[in-house]
């Protein structure tokens, strides 16, 4: 079967959150982290049938879906998952607040890298846990981290250490050796790490190898929390499902008993879109990733062509993370939005107010729009 990326389909009737963030009709949406292609009928044609039964009521997690996550993860990355250690949540944002509230007593910190999704250092606060945050450095466009800064900070009330791998918003896959190095820190000072592994099957850099954390070492596999899931790569952010990998018992049971009470049951459409992306998406997946690495290098050559801009990457995910520190610009964010008219993620969400993040999944006609209206504003600046 064939798929159509370049399709361009209406959303703001359909209650996109996406699509009605701005007033401004002109404004081109491409700042959440959802894509503008339509789900695989591999999916779709699963919910048909789900939807003509005609009753929704409480579902037990599907065996078969652990299974055929199971099998997908070794299949993509080679770790070998136990169907005891999967416990499923309604999203991936859940898991990362269960995984605070679990880890950390009151009183107790997590380190987190900036820049990075906001919700690495919401769910702290949320769970009325601190946090204490060490700048990743940009080196030549790829964000890393600095272990110094790391090894500094750290202190006898950091317990746990959120990872991002694809980092969001930066887009880098972490190499061996800095799985490594962070590994040998966190076993060092007895240190938990939550892992959002969320983009991992979305690898668009040659050469580069999604290593999952916890599959690192045996002190890994313990002490560790893995956020992943189908949403982001079958384009189906909007549904409430991502798998939470917790091989050590007792913090599987703790972050389970942290659940009741206060985490929603997963509706059972969500269970049927990803068993099916699961078993049957994987032509639309490799199409899908073949567009996305197209639509990259259309987004990379656009921007370097800007002056005052720079772009490297992503090695992974369809976020580009757009460097705007010689733009000259006070607010890049409000530039590209109310100049250029394209809807970018302001950098100060993530941490820092001099990029910009912008979403390339989207039809290549789109993409190119947009970065016409790009080039257009800066060659208009006073």
């Amino acid at each position: 079967m064939n798929y159509s990326f370049d399709q361009i389909i209406e959303r703001r009737n359909a209650y996109s959150t996406k699509w009605l963030k701005f007033s401004d009709n002109e404004v081109i949406p491409m700042w959440i982290a959802d894509m503008d292609f339509s789900c695989p009928e591999e999916i779709t044609n699963a919910m048909h049938k789900h939807l003509d039964k005609g009753v929704f009521g409480y579902t037990d997690t599907p065996e078969s879906l652990t299974e055929i996550f199971i099998d997908k993860v070794k299949e993509n990355s080679g770790w070998e998952i136990k169907k005891e250690w999967v416990v499923w949540v309604p999203g991936g944002v859940v898991g990362l607040n269960v995984a605070c509230k679990t880890t950390l007593a009151p009183g107790e910190i997590v380190m987190v890298p900036s820049p990075i999704y906001a919700p690495f250092t919401e769910a702290p606060e949320n769970m009325e846990r601190g946090f204490i945050k060490t700048d990743l450095k940009d080196v030549n466009g790829r964000l890393e981290l600095d272990f110094e800064s790391v090894k500094d900070l750290l202190s006898q009330d950091t317990k746990m250490f959120s990872f991002c791998n694809p980092h969001n918003p930066g887009g880098t896959v972490f190499r061996t050796e800095e799985i490594e190095e962070l590994s040998r820190i966190c076993k060092e000072k007895n240190i938990i790490v939550c892992s959002d592994e969320i983009h991992s099957d979305l690898v668009l850099e040659e050469g580069a190898t999604h290593i999952p954390f916890a599959s690192f070492d045996d002190y890994n596999l313990e002490n560790s929390i893995t956020i992943t899931g189908p949403c982001k790569t079958y384009n189906l952010a909007g549904f409430p499902i991502a798998a939470a990998v917790i091989p050590n018992n007792e913090l599987r049971s703790d972050f389970q008993r942290n659940t009741k009470g206060i985490v929603s049951h997963i509706d059972s459409m969500a269970f049927v879109a990803a068993e099916a992306a699961y078993s049957n998406g994987e032509k639309w997946h490799s199409e899908l990733l073949n567009y996305l690495k197209l639509n990259r290098e259309i987004l990379l050559q656009g921007i370097r062509e800007i002056e005052g801009l720079s772009l490297t990457g992503p090695e992974a995910g369809f976020l580009g993370w757009i460097d705007c520190r010689e733009s000259g610009l006070e607010n890049p964010g409000n530039f590209f939005i109310e100049e250029a008219k394209v809807g970018v993620h302001d950098g100060a969400w993530f941490g820092n107010k001099d990029y910009v993040r912008i979403n390339f999944g989207c039809p290549s006609s789109v993409l190119e729009e947009a970065l016409l209206r790009i080039k257009k504003a800066f060659s208009q600046r006073n």
